[in-house]
């Protein structure tokens, strides 16, 4: 029968429960929003001496107009040859000032209310208790465990991207915290994600008096909008979204410049190509006479598939849930998050660790389910003490060095 572990780290979770409660109500309650960096500095001074009472040597790294980004280090007793563990969260959220004042950290039974709560302080919180519950049991086989939260991930992580390739390329196994919508669901794979900008350029006319000499930039760019939404028939799997429309605002002129931002999401890289092709062809014609259209693409996010060394932390993961009574299910999702950045070094990551909840990015409806905490939490000490307790190498094959 194979040995366990997050069963017994649930009772020591339970222990915790009240305070991780404390200090989430703490965290939720500071206003945190993406660029509002006295937020985001104030909850990284918090999480500095939370880290350090637990024995992390911790730096705070400069992120710019995004306040900073935290790394904590924790070192086991097998350094050089042990497991290295990047765990990864966010303290950013998609709010503006002042909702932590309009809707402050709640409890209704079992479900926590207030911004961030569910995405994603609650998973931040829950990775310190995880790491807690192994150090107060006296586990040490690991080569090092690395935390890092950062300040800018619901933009996209402009500036904490490099700093997260680099410790990806110093870890084996990356853990991201990310919330799920059940107990029972982690994440395997995620889309990866491109943005264009489409810019039609008419010609103007007086709409009343000589309409026929203008050209309409808006009526082609509205042709182009619906070839776009019939690309999801020709590229199943790829997601074409159609936003931020925008014109010369004249009542009085025929349009003679629109636009347009579209975001593209696939989950292979081969989608986001053949999506790249698909536009590149519609931008190359037209249906209004005398106009012309500009395509012009930014690279994001790349695909994060589920490879047969995320197939075997999965299976680790599936032997933890079930000691905790779970039948996990990882699942391929459409949104992206840091397990793109870290997936894109060829550091095997399992992401949507953290705890459930929903409503995410709803302020006055945002939730946590609380017992999902403890429960999660444990299946995170769990996960951690098994991937590091399977030597030599847990993921098959050879031993893979640090990634340059």
């Amino acid at each position: 029968m194979s040995v366990t572990f997050s069963q017994a780290y649930l009772t020591a979770l339970q222990h915790y429960e009240e305070e991780m409660l404390q200090r989430l109500a703490l965290l939720v309650n500071i206003d945190s929003g993406t660029g509002q960096v006295e937020g985001v500095t104030r909850i990284m001074g918090y999480l500095r001496s939370w880290l350090e009472a637990l024995g992390c040597s911790v730096t705070l790294h400069d992120g710019g107009q995004y306040g900073p980004h935290l790394v904590a280090r924790l070192r086991g007793s097998r350094p050089g040859e042990g497991r290295r563990f990047l765990l990864v969260g966010h303290v950013d959220t998609v709010y503006a000032p002042g909702s932590a004042l309009a809707c402050p950290f709640r409890r209704d039974g079992e479900l926590a209310f207030g911004p961030g709560v569910i995405d994603m302080k609650s998973g931040v919180i829950m990775a310190l208790y995880s790491l807690r519950a192994l150090l107060e049991s006296h586990f040490a086989d690991f080569g090092e465990i690395c935390l890092v939260f950062n300040g800018d991930e619901e933009m996209g992580s402009p500036s904490s991207a490099p700093l997260l390739r680099e410790l990806a390329r110093q870890a084996d196994i990356g853990l991201v915290l990310e919330p799920t919508r059940s107990p029972e669901i982690i994440t395997e794979a995620r889309k990866g994600a491109d943005r264009y900008l489409l810019e039609i350029s008419g010609r103007a006319a007086h709409s009343g008096a000589e309409p026929h000499r203008g050209r309409s930039a808006v009526i082609e760019l509205a042709h182009k909008i619906v070839a776009i939404d019939h690309l999801h028939t020709l590229l199943p799997g790829v997601t074409f979204n159609v936003t931020r429309l925008g014109s010369s605002e004249l009542l009085n002129v025929v349009p003679e410049m629109a636009r347009c931002w579209i975001s593209v999401r696939a989950y292979t890289q081969e989608g986001l190509e053949a999506a790249a092709e698909a536009l590149e062809q519609i931008a190359a014609c037209s249906s209004v006479p005398g106009t012309r259209a500009y395509l012009t693409r930014t690279r994001g996010r790349v695909p994060y598939q589920a490879t047969p060394q995320v197939r075997a932390l999965v299976a680790v993961a599936r032997l933890e849930a079930q000691a905790l009574g779970l039948e996990l299910v990882a699942e391929a999702k459409g949104g992206v998050s840091d397990a793109n950045l870290l997936m894109q070094t060829g550091l095997p990551t399992l992401d949507s660790l953290g705890p459930v909840g929903g409503k995410m990015h709803v302020l006055r409806e945002e939730f946590l389910r609380v017992p999902s905490l403890v429960l999660r939490g444990a299946l995170l000490a769990g996960l951690i003490r098994q991937l590091a307790f399977q030597a030599p190498n847990p993921l098959g094959g050879e031993e893979t060095p640090a990634r340059s």
